[in-house]
């Protein structure tokens, strides 16, 4: 039986960190609407308050504010070294974003609290997904369908997606 609260998935985000004046990059790579996993060599220790930027697929930046749970550090280079990071905060980007998924993150918002560009987006009953290979940096990208017509970007390099029939 597992003790966390919501389901995680696994996407792999350029991320930001700092906390006492020290400011990190690295990969967030397990997801939650309670929590993430960033991957670094620099972990802080349990109970440090981290500010956090993650850059989203669509091209938006998630501010997230959260409290490091956990810290491994580990000289075998198979296992995850990193920080186990509770969310004590988060911006409408990143529970827009996480809604994608489960659609969970954004309920626990009030409506009165989102924008108003937020609220009047219609969610498609069933996503379907396009496989996007970038022309600047060959990375593969996942875009929804319904998203196509805003010009979706590299999740990677931030360059324009182009669809070929």
């Amino acid at each position: 039986m597992t003790k966390r609260r919501h389901q995680r998935f696994v996407r792999r985000l350029e991320t930001e960190f700092s906390a006492d004046g020290k400011n990190y990059r690295a990969i967030s790579s397990d997801l939650s609407c309670s929590g993430i996993f960033i991957r670094t060599n620099h972990a802080f220790t349990p109970g440090t308050i981290l500010d956090i930027i993650i850059h989203l697929p669509d091209g938006t930046s998630a501010s997230l504010k959260g409290r490091v749970c956990r810290a491994l550090k580990t000289p075998v280079v198979s296992l995850k070294n990193g920080m186990g990071i509770e969310l004590i905060d988060k911006d409408a980007h990143y529970r827009r974003f996480m809604g994608t998924f489960t659609g969970e993150c954004e309920e626990e918002t009030s409506p009165s609290t989102k924008p108003e560009t937020i609220r009047e987006i219609p969610k498609p009953a069933r996503d379907e997904f396009l496989i996007v290979v970038c022309g600047q940096c060959n990375v593969k990208n996942r875009v929804n369908k319904s998203r196509v017509a805003a010009g979706p970007l590299c999740g990677k390099c931030g360059g324009p997606l182009v669809f070929q029939a």
